[in-house]
């Protein structure tokens, strides 16, 4: 089946069309302080570039267009703050692990492992991966980022959050045209859901990972679901990449 419409990758904070970019979270609300204390925002060279997620104390989850190219010396990890201006700080980044198989909106997701061990306490907390059964449709998940808050404006500073629900995988492939087992798709109607810069960045249900942000359709907050990486698919590689590394 051909993609009936335009897939655009989160990646930092600018899109491009089937290749690869960021997002941020459109409609919904602010996070309070230490809302959600798994999540970091993923700085290149200075700039805010994407999300991820703190999974142990050493090692945060992302996308693999986040990191894709990048050298680990140019990464940092923000923590400890839902404000990427607030009292957090930033963490350097020893190496990254993109998974082998990412290409064609498929395997996008990544492991940055951290040059030291978090200390975590009320502000900085990992989360546990999702490995159960398949969710059904219409589950609700949360999902965060700093990216845009829609369509070419601009970043938040302030952490934002939203209640995306479970597409089922059918509808997932006609309106993207990408049949995989490890894509997840969530929508909650227009004006909601992810969009530049909240790539990489997690959705969460019942307080497990269950999606790392990878893209959006035809903009942000359109009536088309978001795509996510299926976390519960890519348990074993996780596992194995921390246990090898």
């Amino acid at each position: 089946m051909a993609i009936r419409t335009t897939l655009v990758v989160l990646l930092s904070v600018a899109f491009t069309t089937l290749a690869l970019p960021e997002q941020k979270i459109v409609g919904g609300q602010f996070a309070e302080e230490h809302q959600f204390p798994y999540q970091i925002g993923l700085f290149l060279n200075g700039e805010f570039h994407c999300g991820g997620s703190i999974i142990d104390s050493q090692w945060v989850l992302t996308a693999a267009h986040c990191v894709w190219g990048a050298p680990p010396s140019s990464l940092q990890v923000y923590v400890g703050s839902s404000n990427l201006t607030g009292s957090g700080h930033l963490l350097d980044v020893e190496d990254t692990f993109a998974h082998e198989a990412y290409g064609e909106f498929k395997n996008d997701i990544a492991l940055m492992k951290l040059k030291q061990n978090i200390q975590f306490d009320d502000s900085i907390q990992k989360i546990e991966l999702y490995s159960g059964e398949e969710l059904k449709e219409s589950s609700q998940v949360i999902i965060s980022g700093f990216g845009r808050i829609g369509t070419g404006m601009s970043v938040s500073d302030q952490l934002k959050f939203n209640t995306m629900y479970v597409v089922r995988d059918e509808v997932c492939y006609e309106e993207t045209g990408i049949r995989y087992e490890g894509v997840i798709c969530f929508n909650s109607g227009v004006d909601n859901g992810a969009c530049n810069g909240d790539s990489g960045g997690p959705a969460v249900y019942e307080g497990q990972l269950v999606g790392v942000a990878n893209f959006v359709i035809d903009g942000c907050g359109t009536q088309y679901p978001d795509g996510y990486a299926k976390v519960a698919y890519f348990v074993d590689w996780i596992q194995e990449t921390l246990e090898t590394n």
